[in-house]
């Protein structure tokens, strides 16, 4: 398998993994987004919370130049982690979430 089906493959399992937790509410569904044409992965929740809309991404991933950039993670997990579990190479994950004058220090990857 190449590097960039493998990639797809593990943000895949951890959006599938991620969307069996339920949120507490029944009117709040899990949705996963996968588009394998432009490589964007999203784990979003949407209902509703009594009169209250939820509409909003809980993981995102992305996959730019071979490299995984984590866009967004509302959850308490280590996404990074997870993916260097999978066999992901430290410099191939992009913190996204993080302004690019620190990424430098996070022992990811850096895109220039």
């Amino acid at each position: 398998m190449d590097k960039l089906e493998q990639y797809r493959q593990s943000i895949q399992e951890i959006l599938a993994k991620h969307s069996k937790y339920k949120p507490q509410r029944e009117e709040i569904e899990n949705e996963l987004i996968f588009d394998t044409m432009h490589d964007h992965y999203q784990l979003m929740r949407i209902g509703w919370n009594g009169l209250s809309r939820v509409y909003h991404t809980v993981i995102h991933f992305d996959i730019k130049n071979d490299k995984i950039w984590i866009q967004q993670n509302m959850t308490d997990v280590d996404l990074a982690q997870e993916l260097l579990e999978m066999g992901v190479q430290k410099e191939d994950i992009v913190l996204g979430l993080q302004p690019p004058y620190k990424r430098p220090y996070t022992g990811y990857g850096v895109v220039v």
